[in-house]
C-alpha cells in the first residue's frame, strides 16, 4: 500500500513538471530561436533491475531538435544569401546603365556619329564643326560617368563589407561567451543552446560555416579557418587589400628538350624563335623606326645610329654614359629612353630583363652589359595603375615604306595588375564558398573570375581602347576601303602599298588606354579634311571591329560595331542580374522548404501542446485519485484497529 503511495507520488510530481513544461512551451511559442521542450520520463528501476511498480522518473527537460536538418537548412540558406546579395549588387549596376529615349550613353554615341556625318556633308560649316567638338567631349564624359558609377557601387560594397565583418566578429565573440556559460551551467543549458543556434544561423547569412559539435568539443570554421574553438574566440576577421603591380615582358620563351628554357628578345626574334633577319643582315637598319607607345598617348622612338645618354647598365648606383644605338644594344636603348622620358617615367620603369635586389632594395640588373629583353613594370601596384604598351616597327628604304610590324607583350610571361580584397584570420586567407560576404569579396577582387564589376569595367575599357584606336589613325587602301585604326595600321604589312594609300593618316581625335585616361582633342577636329571625314563616317556602320585591345581583326568571331558592343554590354548586365535573381529564387525555395520541415520538428505546436496538457492533467488527476484512495484505505485500516 505504501509502495503504491510512493509510485503515485512520482507520477504526481512528474505530471506537475510536464504540465509546467507545456506552459513554458506555450509561453515561448513566438520567442525567436526557441525550440520545443519535452519532459524526459522513464520507468524507475531498482538497482538497474526492471521491477514493476517503482514509479516514473523525471529526467529533466530536453530540446527537440534535428542537428542534421538544422545544419542542412543553414547550409542552403547561406547559398541563398550569396545569390540574394549578388542579385542586389547587380541590380545597382543595372540602374547605372538605365537609359531613356533622350538620355544615356547610347544617345550620346549616336549624336556623336550624327555630328561626324553633319560635318562630312558640310565640312565648311563652323556650326557643324563646333557640334562635333561638343559631342566628342560628351561621349568621353558620359563613358567616364558610367565607369565611375560602377566604381562608386564597388566602394559602397566595400564599406558594407567592413560593417558586415564587424557584425560577424561580434557574433563569433557572443558564441564564445555562450560557450563559456554552457560549460559552467551544463546540463541545464537549453536556453543557451537555443541562443547559440540563433547566433549560428545569423552568422551563416554572411559566411559559410563548418561546425564541429563532437562530444566535449565545439569548433566553428569559416572558409576553412578556425574562428572559435570551445569558448576561445581566436582572432577577429580582418580585411586586407592586396595590390599587385603590372609587369610586361617583351620576350618569347622556348622550352628545351632537357627541361631548360631559353629566353628570346621579341625585338630581335619572332614568336617561332627565328631571328627577324638572318646574318649577316641585321634585324634593323638606319632607315627603320622602332617606337614604343604607352597608353596610346606617350611614345619614344629609337633608330640605329643615334646617340643616347643615360643609365645604360640599368644600375641606379652607376653614372650615366653615352652610347650609339646598334642592333646589339637596342633593348637597352629603349630602357634608357623610357626611363628618361618625363611622362613615361612617372608611370612605368623599364628594365633589361631580370634583376636582383641589393641591401638598399635597389633593383640591380642581372645582365648589365648585354641585351636580354625589355621588362616594364608599373611604378605603383594595383589595377588603377595598369598600362598598355606596344612596339611598332616601320621598315623603310629611304622614304619608301617596305613593311610594318607590331609587337605586344608575352601574355603568358607578363603579370596583370590586380587589386584584391581578402578576408583573413591570423594571416590565413578565408576561402568563402557562399554567404553574402562571398559575393562582396569576389566583386571587390579583380583577380576573381566571378567579379562582375570588373567584367563591366573591362568591357568599358575595351570600348574606349577601340574608340581611341580607330579614331586616331587609318590607312586608305582603296577609294572607299581602309585599314582601321592605329593598331591595325602599325601592323599592316602588305608591301608594295597601293598607290592611292599606304601612308598612315594621323587624326588623333581620341587618346588614352582606358576610360579613365580617355581624352578628346577638340583642336584635332579643326584639322579634319574631307578624306578624314569620309573615313570617320564609316565607323558608325562598321560591324567587324574587334574589341580585344589588339590590332583590328575582321576575322574575330566576336567582332561587332560600337553600337552593338555597347548594347551587348547592357544586355549582359541585365542577363547576369536575371540569372542571379532566378538562382536566388530557386535556392531560397530550397532553403524555405528545409526550414519548414525543420520547424515542424522543433517549433511549438499549440494543438500538440493541448493534447499533452490534457494527457498530463489526466495523469495528474489519476495519480491524485490513487493517492486519495490509498489515503482512504489507510484511514479505514486505522479505524478498524481502534
Amino acid at each position: 500500500m505504501f509502495s503504491t503511495l510512493s509510485v503515485s507520488q512520482t507520477g504526481l510530481n512528474t505530471s506537475k513538471y510536464a504540465i509546467e513544461n507545456v506552459s513554458n512551451n506555450q509561453a515561448n511559442r513566438n520567442t525567436p530561436g526557441y525550440k520545443k521542450r519535452v519532459a524526459d520520463l522513464s520507468e524507475i528501476r531498482l538497482n538497474g533491475v526492471h521491477i514493476t511498480g517503482q514509479g516514473v522518473n523525471f529526467g529533466g527537460i530536453s530540446r527537440v531538435t534535428s542537428q542534421y536538418m538544422y545544419d542542412k537548412f543553414m547550409q542552403e540558406s547561406t547559398k541563398a544569401n550569396y545569390l540574394d546579395k549578388s542579385s542586389n549588387m547587380l541590380g545597382g549596376i543595372e540602374k547605372i546603365f538605365a537609359e531613356t529615349d533622350s538620355s544615356g550613353f547610347s544617345v550620346d554615341l549616336n549624336r556623336y556619329f550624327q555630328s561626324v556625318e553633319s560635318l562630312r556633308t558640310n565640312p565648311s560649316s563652323e556650326v557643324n564643326r563646333s557640334y562635333m567638338k561638343t559631342q566628342g567631349a560628351v561621349i568621353v564624359e558620359s563613358l567616364q560617368n558610367l565607369y565611375s558609377s560602377i566604381e562608386k557601387q564597388a566602394q559602397i560594397e566595400k564599406v558594407e563589407l567592413k560593417t558586415d565583418v564587424n557584425k560577424v566578429n561580434q557574433i563569433l565573440k557572443e558564441i564564445a561567451d555562450v560557450n563559456v556559460k554552457i560549460e559552467k551551467y551544463d546540463p541545464s543549458v537549453n536556453d543557451l543552446l537555443d541562443k547559440r543556434d540563433l547566433l549560428e544561423l545569423e552568422l551563416s547569412k554572411f559566411v559559410d560555416v563548418d561546425i564541429n559539435r563532437d562530444a566535449g568539443f565545439y569548433e566553428i570554421k569559416i572558409g576553412g579557418v578556425a574562428a572559435v574553438s570551445n569558448n576561445i574566440f581566436h582572432k577577429e576577421i580582418e580585411i586586407e587589400d592586396r595590390l599587385t603591380a603590372q609587369i610586361d615582358k617583351s620576350n618569347h620563351i622556348r622550352q628545351n628538350a632537357d627541361g631548360s628554357s631559353t629566353v628570346f628578345d621579341s625585338l630581335k626574334f619572332n614568336s617561332d624563335f627565328t631571328p627577324k633577319a638572318l646574318p649577316p643582315v641585321p634585324p634593323y637598319d638606319a632607315d627603320d623606326t622602332i617606337t614604343y607607345k604607352l597608353n596610346n598617348e606617350f611614345s619614344v622612338s629609337v633608330k640605329i645610329g643615334e646617340s643616347i645618354t643615360g643609365n645604360w647598365d640599368g644600375d641606379p648606383n652607376t653614372p650615366d654614359t653615352t652610347m650609339t644605338v646598334d642592333n646589339d644594344n637596342l633593348t637597352r636603348a629603349f630602357m634608357v629612353k623610357i626611363n628618361s622620358d618625363p611622362n613615361m617615367s612617372k608611370l612605368v620603369t623599364a628594365h633589361n630583363g631580370e634583376y636582383t635586389l641589393d641591401a638598399s632594395g635597389n633593383k640591380i640588373p642581372m645582365y648589365p652589359n648585354s641585351d636580354n629583353y625589355l621588362k616594364i613594370e608599373s611604378n605603383l601596384p594595383g589595377v588603377d595603375n595598369e598600362f598598355t604598351g606596344r612596339f611598332s616597327i616601320e621598315r623603310k628604304t629611304g622614304t619608301v615604306v617596305n613593311g610594318r610590324e607590331i609587337i605586344y607583350k608575352n601574355d603568358k610571361e607578363s603579370k596583370i595588375g590586380q587589386t584584391d580584397t581578402v578576408l583573413t584570420i591570423l594571416d590565413q586567407d578565408l576561402n568563402l564558398k557562399s554567404g553574402s560576404m562571398r559575393a562582396q569579396v569576389e566583386n571587390l577582387s579583380t583577380s576573381n573570375p566571378n567579379n562582375k564589376f570588373q567584367k563591366y569595367l573591362d568591357q568599358l575599357d575595351q570600348f574606349a581602347q577601340t574608340l581611341v584606336d580607330v579614331n586616331s589613325s587609318y590607312i586608305r587602301v582603296g577609294e572607299n576601303d581602309y585599314v582601321y585604326g592605329r593598331d591595325a595600321s602599325e601592323a599592316h604589312n602588305t608591301a608594295p602599298f597601293p598607290p592611292n594609300g599606304g601612308d598612315i593618316v594621323n587624326m588623333n581625335l581620341f587618346s588614352g588606354s582606358s576610360v579613365k585616361t580617355l581624352k578628346f582633342d577638340k583642336n584635332a577636329v579643326n584639322d579634319l579634311n574631307q578624306q578624314n571625314l569620309d573615313y570617320l563616317a564609316t565607323l558608325q556602320w562598321k560591324d567587324n571591329l574587334s574589341f580585344k585591345g589588339g590590332a583590328q581583326n575582321p576575322n574575330d568571331v566576336n567582332s561587332t560595331s560600337f553600337v552593338e558592343f555597347y548594347r551587348n554590354l547592357k544586355v549582359g548586365v541585365s542577363t547576369d542580374k536575371e540569372e542571379a535573381n532566378y538562382g536566388f529564387e530557386v535556392q531560397d525555395a530550397i532553403a524555405n522548404n528545409l526550414g519548414t520541415a525543420y520547424n515542424e520538428v522543433v517549433k511549438v505546436n499549440s494543438d500538440d501542446e493541448m493534447i499533452d496538457l490534457m494527457k498530463f492533467q489526466a495523469a495528474f488527476s489519476a495519480n491524485a485519485q490513487v493517492i486519495s484512495a490509498v489515503d482512504e484505505m489507510i484511514q479505514t485500516l486505522l479505524g478498524m484497529k481502534r
